[in-house]
């Protein structure tokens, strides 16, 4: 169930991506705006989330589906939160992945892409996963 959900939220995001090419939203500091989300989502506070990511990608009609896929969190307690993957390649492109541990739902990785445009950084692509075998869900780094 975890696992179609979370595919259906990427899907989504992915699926409108080129309508957003030109609607998306600078963020100053990915690293910043990455932490913030996850720290939203682990004090309770998803649909706030939601609204930020949605804004962020420049789609904020999508932004019941994105609440959705985060109720999944709805009265868990995050036990465990860092950033584990900070990549950033020529200072056009970054990739940063924040794991939690939460209580009675498991592993969680949630994943920032970034990129940069004349503006300054857009959130390009977002996702979280679950995975308890290999250290990271297979299409992530």
């Amino acid at each position: 169930m975890r696992n179609n959900l979370t595919l259906a939220f990427a899907l989504l995001l992915a699926w409108h991506a080129p309508v957003l090419a030109q609607a998306f939203r600078p963020i100053d500091n990915p690293e910043k705006f990455a932490a913030d989300v996850v720290q939203t989502i682990a004090n309770g506070a998803s649909n706030d989330a939601a609204r930020t990511i949605t804004e962020a990608v420049g789609n904020p009609a999508q932004v019941s589906a994105v609440q959705s896929a985060f109720r999944i969190f709805e009265g868990k307690e995050f036990d465990f939160n860092k950033k584990v993957v900070d990549n950033e390649i020529a200072g056009a492109l970054r990739e940063i992945i924040h794991y939690s541990y939460v209580d009675k739902l498991g592993f969680i990785y949630f994943r920032f892409t970034f990129k940069m445009t004349s503006k300054g950084w857009v959130l390009a692509y977002f996702t979280f996963k679950s995975e308890a075998k290999e250290l990271f869900p297979k299409d992530f780094p």
